[in-house]
């Protein structure tokens, strides 16, 4: 039972995030209306394991399913460029997680775990493992996701102002 509130939690989480007009509003809406869920009812539910794997296989899909013919060509030349990106940000998390546990906020192995980047179910499985805290590293996840998530449209508007115009566009 508490499973389908938790579910209809993060249903109803994604609706209100539309008419709130939120930011990646089905992963965020139902983030917090699962979360708000998920706390109300003491901490107490675990998603099973089938449903949540079932889950990444559906992200999987949508993912895969945006990729278009000639994505191999143009991979080659991102390649370089991505893989800087992807060790910049986990050097960056790693450097966050380092002045978290000098401050004494955090341990090491939850601050190491909830900063760097990688999905929540693996980083929470990993630390659950170590016999870190696992509700801390998916709180700081979950942190990490929001602000993403909501700063993500900002950034990519910003973003679009650097690409060369193409003379289709100049012309209009």
């Amino acid at each position: 039972m508490e499973l389908l509130v938790l579910i209809a939690s993060g249903a109803a989480g994604a609706v209100a995030g539309r008419f709130l007009r939120l930011p990646m509003w089905p992963i965020t809406g139902a983030l917090l209306g699962s979360a708000a869920a998920h706390i109300a009812l003491g901490g107490m539910v675990d998603m099973p394991p089938a449903l949540s794997f079932f889950a990444q296989i559906l992200v999987g899909c949508a993912v895969g399913a945006s990729v278009m013919p000639g994505f191999m060509k143009q991979l080659g030349s991102l390649i370089l460029p991505a893989a800087i990106v992807a060790f910049t940000l986990v050097i960056a998390g790693i450097s966050c997680a380092i002045v978290m546990i000098w401050l004494g906020f955090i341990g090491p192995d939850e601050a190491l775990l909830g900063m760097v980047p990688g999905g929540v179910g693996e980083m929470v499985a990993a630390s659950s493992a170590l016999g870190a805290n696992s509700a801390m590293v998916a709180g700081i996840h979950v942190v990490r996701l929001l602000v993403t998530l909501w700063l993500l449209p900002v950034l990519v508007r910003w973003a679009m102002h650097w690409r060369p115009r193409t003379s289709r566009e100049e012309e209009t």
